[in-house]
Parts: structure tokens; C-alpha cells; sequence
């Protein structure tokens, strides 16, 4: 009796679920339904993003940014894109003599999905801010 019980009550709460969910129609007054975003509605978002943070990272001045990150005492190498395990501005092999001195990160936007037009420009930019900020971070790292 116990599992009949409960298996009532999880195909019941499921059936709920399901039900929210389909009835959402995709508009924005659907009686309280739940709107779950498209990819193409998502990738049009991150390239007006870009677009706009594009030219902000271009004003940016990676050496001056670096050099006033190590005086603060923050030593850290920006990411490539990808899994890789180099930094752009960094041979490889010196990179790997060093991952255990300064910790990476990555810029916005830095990543190996591609959203667009907007969002390839935007990462050409932040990488080459990046190989310039190592440059400058690799003293600091050794």
C-alpha cells in the first residue's frame, strides 16, 4: 500500500509539473505560465551584450590594468578560449612552469561557445587584451 502511495503522489506531482510547463505558449502574458527562453532568443541577448561591451574593452588598457593589479597584490593569467591549457602572450611551456604561481581567469565573453558577428569581435579584442595583460603579469608570476 506504502508504494502505490507514493508512486500516486510522484506521477501526480509530475503530471503538475508537465502541465505548467506546457502550457506555456511562449508570449509574455500566457496566464502565468512559465517562458523558457529559445537559443536564438539567448544568442540575440549575448550579441547586443557584446556589441555594447565591445567598445568599452577597446578604450581599456591592458598593461596599465595589469601593473595596477600586481601593485594591489592581485597576480592572476587571463584565459584562452577553449579547454586549452595556455594563456594568449605566454609560450605554453613557460605557462606550465608557472600555473602553480598565479591562478586564471577570464575576461567576459571569453569562452568556446560563439554567439555571433558581435561576440567574435568582442573575444578577438579581449583576447589580445589578454596577451597583453600576461605579458605583463608573467614577471609577476615567475
Amino acid at each position: 500500500m506504502k508504494h502505490t502511495l507514493l508512486a500516486l503522489l510522484c506521477a501526480t506531482g509530475l503530471t503538475a509539473c508537465h502541465e505548467t510547463v506546457a502550457t506555456d505558449t511562449g508570449s509574455s502574458n500566457n496566464g502565468g505560465g512559465i517562458h523558457i527562453p529559445s537559443a536564438a532568443e539567448i544568442s540575440k541577448g549575448k550579441e547586443q551584450h557584446y556589441a555594447e561591451q565591445l567598445p568599452i574593452l577597446q578604450a581599456r588598457n591592458p598593461e596599465a590594468e595589469a601593473r595596477a593589479s600586481i601593485s594591489q597584490g592581485k597576480r592572476y593569467f587571463l584565459c584562452n578560449a577553449g579547454r586549452g591549457s595556455s594563456v594568449p602572450g605566454v609560450d605554453p611551456t613557460v605557462f606550465a612552469s608557472l600555473t602553480g604561481n598565479c591562478p586564471t581567469e577570464c575576461l567576459d565573453g571569453v569562452t568556446d561557445a560563439l554567439y555571433g558577428e558581435n561576440h567574435r569581435r568582442y573575444l578577438t579584442v579581449a583576447l589580445d587584451y589578454s596577451a597583453k595583460w600576461n605579458k605583463v603579469m608573467l614577471d609577476a608570476c615567475r
